[in-house]
């Protein structure tokens, strides 16, 4: 095992006349000095001689080691080696040298040895963890730089753009908000878990920080796109509804369907502009109004479109008044829009409940904190027996005020996951809607622990 001591010098007790012997400490002097038994070394000289029959060297006060066969005395300088059996375990440890001239002056010197028997191996685990995290850098530069050669190489020879290439081999948008953030997440999480647990001056509660860190990164796009794509789904199906008013206007007006996507294809500004420019041109190739309408719908990834484009598709092949089913699909659809707007408002209301009952908890955690230095210990001597003659004191030691804080942190994190995705699911009937609430609530917890609890 390796140890690490740090020295310290300055006397404790010194009692010497004016012409006292001068003593130095020569080693250890290192700061920090790895040896698991270090040789202590001290000078001394006098004009008028030593009496080496004087010396007396003394380790913690009480240990006299002046005639072990570990130590060596000179005319000139003491010597001292720990066998293995005394060699120092971690904490401070006094060294003691008694020393006089030929004339009887006299000086006693202390020097106090800080012990820490971890310092070295932590230097060298963060040493590794560097050189591993150094690799890796430069394993990532090389491959970068080889693919970016390669890139260049198919342009010149074969004309490569990226274009053409995601063109014929599209990649999914999962790839981009989920896998690789949490690729990502892992391996920062991993690599920062390991320096904080490895370093020896770190920030107080840096685990549960990187973990926070490491869960935004991983999640944190897929709640911010799932929040886009429900926002833009409810533009689509606002769009959609008064695209069926307009069409059945239309319908009203003397024009069949297909026509009518036509015309309305060439002045649409909303957001099912692209959708109605691809409808407007699958009908002039001949296709079908049913499967044009089907074919609009099913990028818009939307239900409730899909429904009334189908229905929409179905009317045109019937004979009668289409243009007064249309129309009528189109209010239908228009107040289940509302319907389902004014509910989510309702839900969201209730909601907001459970974000005062969470501002709340976080008020009680502050306050338990706070009253925490003041309690005493728990005594359970009246536990112990019945018999008051044989009650012997009992307490119950509490946790430290450090620890208590890292316990209601995890509480904390481990709650704003919970209550978020319970918002989500209440609100929007879907787990993932409530990730961004979740990172909401933790950024709120994270904050208010750093601001007020710390």
């Amino acid at each position: 095992m390796i140890i690490t001591i740090i020295c310290v010098l300055y006397p404790i007790s010194v009692a010497q006349e004016a012409s006292a012997p001068i003593v130095t400490l020569i080693e250890p002097v290192e700061s920090p000095v790895i040896n698991a038994r270090p040789n202590i070394t001290i000078a001394y000289t006098d004009p008028d001689g030593i009496n080496l029959q004087s010396i007396q060297l003394e380790i913690d006060g009480k240990l006299d080691v002046t005639e072990w066969d570990e130590t060596e005395i000179s005319e000139t300088e003491i010597t001292y080696k720990p066998s293995e059996i005394f060699q120092f375990a971690d904490g401070n440890h006094t060294v003691n040298l008694t020393i006089s001239d030929m004339n009887g002056n006299t000086i006693t010197q202390s020097w106090t040895l800080m012990v820490d028997t971890t310092y070295a191996d932590q230097q060298q685990a963060a040493f590794n963890l560097f050189q591993i995290i150094l690799y890796i850098i430069i394993g990532t530069i090389i491959a970068f730089l080889a693919i970016i050669i390669y890139i260049i190489y198919l342009k010149i020879t074969k004309k490569f753009t990226f274009e053409k290439f995601f063109a014929r081999h599209p990649i999914k948008k999962e790839v981009f908000i989920i896998y690789i953030p949490l690729i990502i997440a892992f391996i920062f999480s991993i690599l920062s878990l390991a320096v904080v647990t490895t370093l020896k001056d770190v920030p107080l509660f840096s685990a549960e920080y990187v973990i926070v860190i490491g869960l935004f990164i991983g999640i944190g796009p897929y709640a911010i796109d799932a929040q886009l794509v429900r926002r833009k789904i409810i533009k689509y199906e606002q769009a959609f509804a008064q695209l069926l008013f307009e069409i059945a206007d239309a319908m009203r007006g003397g024009l069949d369907p297909t026509k009518a996507i036509i015309e309305l294809a060439k002045t649409e500004t909303s957001v099912l502009k692209d959708q109605l420019k691809i409808a407007s041109d699958n009908i002039k190739l001949g296709r079908p109004f049913d499967h044009v309408m089907t074919t609009m719908a099913y990028p818009i990834k939307s239900d409730l479109v899909k429904r009334y484009a189908s229905l929409i598709g179905e009317t045109s092949k019937i004979g009668g008044e289409p243009a007064a089913v249309i129309h009528r699909a189109a209010k239908d659809m228009d107040d289940f829009i509302k319907v389902g707007q004014e509910r989510r408002r309702q839900l969201f209301s209730q909601a907001s409940t459970i974000y005062i009952a969470f501002g709340v908890m976080l008020v009680v955690l502050y306050q338990l904190i706070s009253m925490f230095p003041s309690l005493g210990s728990m005594d359970m001597s009246l536990l112990n027996s019945g018999n008051l003659e044989s009650i012997e004191t009992t307490s119950i030691n509490r946790m430290s005020l450090l620890t208590i804080k890292q316990r209601f942190l995890d509480l904390l994190i481990i709650n704003s996951i919970g209550t978020g995705t319970i918002i989500g699911s209440f609100i929007d009937g879907h787990i993932k809607f409530g990730l961004i609430h979740s990172l909401i609530l933790t950024t709120t917890s994270i904050v208010f622990f750093m601001v007020m609890i710390l």
